[in-house]
């Protein structure tokens, strides 16, 4: 059964059958199959009238959406709505980089680098900190420094996976 789409929500791109065949690079009877198997729409068409159809809507419905969880896979798709589908995923990425929900590994590494340089050299000197600043003993400061530096290298362990991260401070 078809969905229909209330008007008053927000702004949308509306657009008849043909237009929506097109714009997803389809043929208008794989719109109408897709209408049949329920892809949504503003106002059902008859004889006078012309369908009503969100693009947006279209969209989310076939090619899925994260509140939805709709996975899709590409590779089952037919080729025309594969292409639709790897463009509609560039847009995407496009918009998530503008808005800054992704950030490219070269932005974000050479501030994780100096972060965690920064926690090393801490970690490496909270002995020396604690018997000064706090009166403990050598024998337990030493402890706890070697404790934190055994924690140290196991998180060393667990991101050398990564691979080698490049100082940008140090590379020429």
């Amino acid at each position: 059964m078809t969905t229909p789409i209330n008007l008053n929500s927000t702004p949308q791109r509306i657009t008849n059958k043909a237009g929506a065949a097109e714009f997803f690079d389809v043929d208008p009877s794989t719109l109408d199959r897709w209408l049949r198997k329920g892809c949504p729409f503003v106002q059902k068409g008859s004889r006078g009238k012309s369908w009503k159809i969100d693009l947006n809507a279209v969209a989310e419905w076939h090619y899925g959406s994260d509140t939805q969880g709709g996975d899709v896979n590409p590779e089952s798709l037919p080729p025309s709505e594969r292409k639709a589908w790897f463009e509609s995923e560039a847009k995407r990425r496009d918009l998530q980089v503008r808005d800054r929900e992704l950030i490219a590994a070269d932005e974000i590494e050479p501030a994780i680098l100096t972060a965690f340089s920064q926690f090393a050299q801490n970690t490496q000197s909270v002995g020396d900190m604690l018997e000064r600043r706090h009166g403990i003993s050598a024998e337990v400061a030493e402890i706890v420094e070697g404790a934190l530096l055994n924690y140290l290298d196991e998180l060393v362990d667990v991101l050398s996976v990564f691979g080698p991260v490049n100082d940008p401070k140090t590379d020429t």
